[in-house]
């Protein structure tokens, strides 16, 4: 067998495993903990600084996995259950809030910091560099 034909076998081998990964990640259900661990990671622990209940040891944090769970196991989606703690305490407990009025400053604010930074960039770079003192 030529190294050719044996590139070509070796592309083919992974291009059908990559196939059947990608078909079994779509098709494949999730476990109903990996539903609560993956919206424990949305929801932002209210006692906490900036952390997730789902990595929070809190009691707060606890008490809230459990009713996620509860949620999973009763078959409420996912948006259902982000709807319960945003209807509770407000957008403020999502680690990623939505784009809408009361947040878009959270959204913006980045971009227009690095506008402000190459704006300013740009503007030093027009201006001509001061000469030094001549020497005559």
């Amino acid at each position: 067998m030529d190294s050719g034909a044996r590139t070509l076998g070796g592309r083919a081998i992974t291009i059908v495993l990559a196939v059947v990964v990608v078909v079994g990640l779509v098709i494949g259900d999730s476990a109903p903990q990996d539903r609560v661990n993956a919206i424990g990671s949305r929801i932002k622990c209210p006692v906490c600084q900036g952390e997730a209940i789902g990595d929070s040891p809190s009691e707060t944090a606890r008490a809230m996995m459990e009713i996620v769970a509860e949620k999973v196991t009763a078959g409420e989606t996912d948006a259902q259950i982000v709807d319960y703690f945003t209807a509770r305490y407000g957008n403020g407990i999502l680690l990623d809030p939505p784009f809408s009025g009361s947040t878009l400053v959270v959204w913006l604010l980045p971009a227009l910091a690095v506008a402000g930074g190459v704006w300013m960039i740009l503007s030093r770079k027009r201006q001509p560099a001061p000469r030094g003192s001549e020497h005559g």
